[in-house]
């Protein structure tokens, strides 16, 4: 059985063994330091289009006029997920000094990985064309993070649309997988699941929609800063990998695990004030 299931029996199993009250005490403990208000709603203040399929267009929140430029790519199996889905990220860039973007793009099963890389790239130069000169950074979750990755490291993306992946600032991944999207997996429904979501991303493309694989020497990278679920064995193996890989032709990378983290809140409470992975990316961002 591996680990990560281990510990998840071990962990309702002494969950069982607590008396209610404090079993539901417990909760709440960790729900009031893992999450803050994170204040209204917050429209965007403009969208932009980049092409004639209505998901491929993005929102702009309020900009400030200056200051480094964050675009969010949401996740969701590549098939699914909104950009409007951002939880606390506007909160996030207002505090921090940072304007906020959050990009759509096709999804599967009517375009490939391929495509959906194709309208994130479409989407950072577009955003650089309307805001030049300013620092932009892509932060991706899950199936996001994947794409971030790609966009930040296979050429083909960014020059589709006159740029390069030297043109980002950095880029930010949020407990992604597929980074390498030919490696063993599972047996597990789990890992059965995630199977069908890469084939059905990937197809027969898997090694050349895996950035892991398409790291080269003598290409200048944006840094990465590479988030992952602690008890997520294959997000854990994956963001080491990629780390690694960036590092050994010269790039720059560093790989945080989350302790206190699932798949869902290391995004719902990214950018919370006081959460841990939120203000590292704040000073990465800055620095």
């Amino acid at each position: 059985m591996p680990l990560s299931r281990r510990l998840a029996l071990i962990g309702l199993a002494i969950s069982a063994t607590l008396p209610a009250h404090a079993l539901a005490q417990t909760r709440s403990d960790r729900r009031q330091r893992r999450i803050a208000p994170s204040g209204p709603v917050v429209a965007p203040a403009h969208t932009f289009t980049f092409g004639p399929d209505p998901l491929q267009a993005y929102d702009l929140y309020a900009d400030r006029g200056t200051g480094p430029i964050l675009m969010f790519v949401h996740g969701g199996g590549w098939s699914r997920g909104e950009r409007t889905n951002v939880a606390a990220l506007p909160d996030y860039a207002q505090r921090h000094g940072f304007t906020l973007a959050s990009t759509s793009y096709r999804l599967a099963p009517a375009v490939s990985a391929r495509e959906s890389a194709l309208d994130v790239a479409a989407a950072v130069a577009d955003l650089k064309r309307r805001l030049p000169g300013r620092p932009i950074f892509l932060l991706g979750h899950s199936a996001g993070a994947h794409l971030a990755a790609l966009v930040g490291i296979d050429p083909e993306y960014l020059d589709a649309v006159g740029a390069k992946p030297s043109d980002l600032a950095g880029v930010i991944l949020l407990d992604g997988a597929g980074y390498d999207a030919t490696a063993a997996r599972g047996t597990g429904p789990v890992d059965q699941w995630l199977g069908r979501t890469y084939d059905q991303a990937f197809g027969d493309q898997a090694a050349a929609l895996s950035p892991t694989l398409l790291i080269r020497a003598g290409v200048a990278y944006p840094p990465f800063l590479i988030f992952h679920v602690a008890r997520r064995q294959d997000s854990t193996a994956q963001s080491r990998g990629l780390a690694e890989a960036l590092i050994q032709v010269g790039g720059r990378a560093e790989v945080i695990a989350a302790p206190d983290d699932s798949h869902m809140t290391i995004k719902r409470d990214f950018g919370v004030a006081g959460d841990p992975e939120g203000e590292r990316a704040a000073r990465f961002i800055r620095g």
